[in-house]
């Protein structure tokens, strides 16, 4: 039986943090000592740690810091939304912390082409990095919500591997359906296989996450040899009605079954609002589902007194559906596809659900 390891935290506390990692890799059986580790952030944008869009940079270093301690060989990479891993890495203050610490920059920038015969329809995946490479894989996701998926938390952190604007392809595959959606994040999750997945929950963002929600303290720190499990504890804390699809996925395919929650010290939930557009009612029959999504759906839409016409969004849109027209960025509707990448990605906010 799977363990989860959970426990809380109201501040980004060094020492606090190393110690909650010591013992819980005690606790699962994991031994690090002299190892090659990759670590696997979520650093979607270079955006001030208080938005709470990415990782934490202290509770990166509290976690290197303790490889470290065990002579690691630490690596650390992430293929971000749009920008480039430097530039996500230099404005969200990690680079100094990086350096002192003598860790590895790995961008995920190479073509690595990885197989598997899974769940999804597909075959055949395109990585920017090979996780085969190291001893180890540790994800380190943020607990945020996400307004296709309903919450973004260990399994999808692992999508970043794949490479570039190469997500946006797979988001034009799966068009509407998460189902389908969320059984490509499965397969590319265990494609990754982590070693062990460590949840940031201190600071969390709630609302139309992953990058303009709302910043919230969960005071929630976990670790998991299994990300499904993981997911699934944080989601039944804090949104316990709800039944998203990515652990929905996971269940019904037989990666999820009991796990044991070793408590020690999980906050009270927090109010947590779910996004605007995610629909968390997966237990409806799939004909019954489409025609709600087809009414009920909703499109995200542009502020034109934020927007600044950077085109963010319409070159990050895997639908080709958002061009500049008459000084102002105009959607099609109907190329769009409800992935909300536009939303996820634009860098000042202009875009709402």
């Amino acid at each position: 039986m799977q363990k989860v390891i959970a426990g809380g935290s109201y501040s980004y506390d060094t020492n606090a943090l190393k110690h909650f990692f010591e013992a819980g890799f005690h606790r699962i059986g994991l031994e690090v000592a002299g190892r090659s580790i990759l670590i696997k952030p979520n650093l979607l944008t270079g955006k001030p740690a208080e938005k709470a869009v990415t990782t934490h940079p202290i509770f990166l270093k509290a976690l290197i810091e303790l490889l470290k301690d065990s002579s690691c060989t630490v690596f650390l990479g992430d293929s971000p939304g749009y920008e480039s891993l430097e530039r996500v890495l230099k404005n969200g203050g990690y680079l100094e912390m990086l350096g002192s610490l003598g860790v590895r920059i790995t961008p995920f920038t190479e073509e690595i082409v990885k197989r598997a015969d899974g769940i999804s329809p597909y075959k055949e995946f395109l990585f920017g990095e090979d996780p085969d490479r190291y001893d180890l894989v540790i994800n380190v996701p943020k607990l945020k919500t996400h307004g296709m998926m309903g919450m973004t938390l260990g399994a999808k952190n692992t999508f970043g591997f794949v490479r570039g604007f190469a997500k946006g392809r797979w988001h034009l595959r799966a068009g509407r359906d998460r189902d389908l959606f969320a059984s490509i994040i499965v397969d590319i999750h265990r494609i990754v296989s982590p070693t062990v997945t460590v949840l940031d929950g201190v600071l969390g963002m709630c609302g139309d996450g992953p990058s303009n929600g709302t910043p919230v303290i969960c005071g929630m720190i976990a670790l998991s040899r299994s990300a499904f499990a993981l997911d699934a504890f944080v989601e039944s804390h804090l949104c316990p009605r709800a039944t998203l699809p990515v652990t929905s996925c996971a269940r019904r395919h037989g990666f999820l079954d009991h796990y044991e929650v070793i408590d020690v010290g999980v906050p009270s939930p927090v109010t947590f609002p779910m996004p605007q557009a995610c629909d968390t009612d997966w237990s409806l029959p799939a004909p019954v589902k489409r025609l709600l999504r087809n009414i009920f759906l909703k499109k995200p839409r542009i502020s034109r007194r934020t927007c600044q016409l950077c085109g963010v969004c319409g070159t990050v849109c895997p639908a080709d559906a958002i061009h500049l027209q008459n000084n102002t960025m105009v959607f099609d509707y109907t190329k769009c596809i409800r992935c909300y990448c536009c939303q996820e990605m634009c860098p000042h906010g202009a875009i709402k659900v």
